[in-house]
């Protein structure tokens, strides 16, 4: 279980600017329809069972790629989020990610690697 105290050492992913939520509605979103996926070709990883797989929402929002995280309290202690923003929080292979709620909604979909390692998370 993570704890407020064990956030507040986490990362925190870097706000978006304000010209990302301007982004227009891209067709796909705008009728609703999956957009076909796009796999490679051979056999998947081992353990992976792709009749789990389904398309359903695939294009429907832009995946919020995260390239660089800050420390949670430097951005608190900086003014750039309020200490009651609600925030979602995810472990990956480096540690907890906390990520701001109001961003994943419009999102939806966050990637990025930590620890060497990929990860997602979805809201």
């Amino acid at each position: 279980m993570t704890t407020w105290t064990s956030v507040r050492r986490c990362v925190a992913v870097l706000l978006l600017s304000g010209t990302a939520w301007l982004s227009t509605v891209t067709p796909a979103v705008a009728q609703r329809q999956s957009v076909p996926l796009d796999l490679p070709a051979g056999p998947a990883l081992e353990g992976f069972d792709v009749f789990r797989l389904s398309n359903a929402g695939n294009g429907w929002f832009d995946t919020f790629h995260v390239e660089q995280t800050e420390p949670l309290d430097a951005v608190l202690e900086d003014g750039r989020l309020a200490g009651d923003t609600p925030m979602l929080v995810i472990e990956t292979a480096a540690g907890a990610l906390a990520l701001v709620r109001d961003q994943m909604a419009f999102h939806h979909i966050a990637e990025g690697r930590a620890g060497g390692k990929d990860w997602m998370a979805t809201f």
